[in-house]
């Protein structure tokens, strides 16, 4: 905001909030406060950070619509808590510009609010013990400025001006920055017309800016303009004139308190679509990466099967063969589809040729079946990949909050599909050798994986002294080896309170050695366990699921 902007709010605004008091403040953004006076529909919206530092006046419902901060940091949290203390209940006495300055004062009776919009924005609560709190980005302005008269826009010499400009050009710097040096309550807007004019000068605004009016420079009217179109910062800017640009059109306004209320609403609406937009095309974009990588390790499995044809041809040799006598743990037979050519054949100690020649019929069998399982899941997930890179790209080409809404998933989903063997909605993958990887989902969920569908020499796994998922390893036979301990202490680490940490420690030990304890679902007692220490990893796309 300018300085022939604020003059106009001081007008509006100043006969509507003296000698009222302010009944409540909240908070409206990070850098910004909102005061509630008594007895008036008017809302006071100071705000001094980076998307629309200045001084607005909302109506009842137009406060209402502009959203809260949910979730203010710890510093602003403590400033709003000092300037409810320091402010309810005190009563407005004016408020002011500082000459020469963007800076407005709101004087009340025993306090201070100092709102600096020049340099870095800050708003500073001060009593007359010294500064109580200061909200925005710039360091606290109390005592206020001196006023510098000399310093306005209409009494400023152009000749200095035009000298600052040509200085700051030759020595590479900006020219806003010069102008905004010699004359600061320009602000950024009207400094870069005047760098703009064909004089370096006032002279070509000097005229408009004699009878200022409020215009809104927007990209289209406000009421055809899409979510889209007020992302910029610079989307919407309030003047004292008419502004010609290619890229804007000039609203004029029935008056600075309906402009200055129409810039703030217009950038929060650009803003908050702005970041929803950008969450959910994260989203998009990190189910795209998961699916890629996911697909990335099934088409690296499917390339990793054994040929089954080749086990055939092996298993058929040995039978053709008849009977033959190991020679250190192998046998040489003939090829039967190609006689000129031997086969070596691994065979296992005390087996017969017949023997190994069913175990590479078997396996043979489980190859193809696992081969058009894996080609079934790899078409899927090539699928699942197509969707969420199109979700990505309609997201980001989203105008409009409901556009987003429609290209965005639904959260929604249906439940997860019962896991083999009766493992109800617990998630399921399958370690690297294959072997079942369960996590429970909550406390009950814990409870029941552990204690109903575990078996006593399934391996349980959970992080050390902290909440997190029971994990279980299906182990029957006894196959888990240091690979899907490690994997699975991964996941346990993954889904637990400590997943952010580097490394985390996480008990391994068998089901028997586990019940349950007192004071809830999820609570157990250990008799003994093994300790892994390993860096969470998050199984989506790494390990296949089930």
């Amino acid at each position: 905001m300018d300085a022939l902007t604020l003059d106009g709010l001081v007008r509006e605004v100043a006969p509507l909030v003296a000698g009222r008091h302010v009944a409540r403040v909240r908070a409206a953004e990070a850098d910004a406060v909102l005061l509630e006076l008594s007895a008036r529909e008017a809302r006071l919206w100071l705000d001094a950070g980076r998307l629309a530092p200045g001084l607005y006046a909302l109506g009842r419902e137009a406060a209402r619509a502009a959203p809260d901060q949910a979730a203010l940091g710890g510093r602003a949290r403590q400033a709003l808590l000092l300037f409810r203390k320091h402010l309810e209940g005190r009563r407005v006495v004016g408020l002011r510009r500082v000459a020469g300055e963007r800076v407005l004062v709101l004087d009340l009776s025993g306090a201070a609010l100092v709102l600096r919009l020049s340099a870095a924005a800050a708003l500073t609560l001060a009593t007359p013990d010294g500064v109580v709190a200061t909200l925005g980005g710039g360091a606290a302005c109390w005592p206020p400025p001196a006023g510098a008269p000399e310093r306005e826009w209409d009494r400023v010499d152009d000749g200095a001006l035009a000298r600052a400009v040509d200085e700051a050009r030759r020595a590479g710097r900006s020219a806003v920055a010069a102008v905004l040096e010699v004359c600061p309550g320009l602000g950024p807007a009207l400094a870069r017309l005047v760098v703009d004019s064909p004089s370096r000068s006032l002279a070509g605004v000097r005229g408009e800016l004699d009878h200022p009016r409020p215009v809104l420079l927007a990209p289209r009217p406000l009421a055809d303009c899409h979510d889209a179109d007020l992302v910029a910062r610079d989307a919407l800017l309030l003047l004292p004139l008419a502004a010609s640009r290619p890229d804007r059109v000039a609203l004029p306004q029935p008056s600075w308190t309906a402009a200055a209320a129409a810039l703030l609403l217009g950038r929060l609406r650009g803003a908050r679509f702005g970041r929803a937009r950008r969450a959910a095309a994260e989203t998009a974009a990190r189910a795209a990466r998961r699916a890629a990588q996911l697909l990335a390790h099934l088409e690296g499995d499917l390339h990793g099967l054994p040929a089954a044809e080749d086990l055939r041809r092996r298993g058929e040799a040995l039978l053709a063969a008849g009977d033959l006598t190991p020679s250190e743990g192998a046998v040489t037979v003939r090829d039967p589809y190609a006689p000129e050519r031997t086969l070596r054949i691994a065979v296992e100690p005390g087996a017969s040729p017949h023997a190994t020649a069913d175990r590479l019929f078997a396996k043979a069998r489980r190859i193809e079946r696992a081969r058009v399982q894996v080609e079934a899941r790899v078409r899927q997930v090539r699928e699942d990949l197509a969707r969420a890179r199109g979700v990505e790209a309609a997201i980001r080409a989203a105008r409009t909050s409901a556009e987003i809404e429609a290209a965005a998933p639904s959260e929604a989903a249906p439940p997860p599909p019962a896991a083999a063997g009766g493992a109800g909605g617990v998630r399921h993958f399958l370690s690297t050798r294959g072997l079942s990887i369960l996590v429970g989902r909550g406390a009950r969920e814990n409870h029941r994986l552990t204690f109903a569908l575990a078996r006593p020499e399934d391996v349980w796994l959970h992080a050390r002294d902290v909440p997190g998922a029971h994990v279980i390893v299906r182990d029957p036979e006894g196959r888990a080896g240091p690979d899907d301990l490690r994997e699975a202490a991964e996941v346990a680490a993954f889904f637990s309170a400590a997943a952010g940490q580097a490394h985390v420690d996480v008990h391994v030990t068998r089901r028997k050695h586990v019940r349950a304890a007192r004071g809830g679902a999820g609570r157990v007692v250990i008799g003994h366990s093994d300790t892994l220490r390993v860096a969470p990893r998050d199984p989506e796309g790494r390990l296949r699921q089930r």
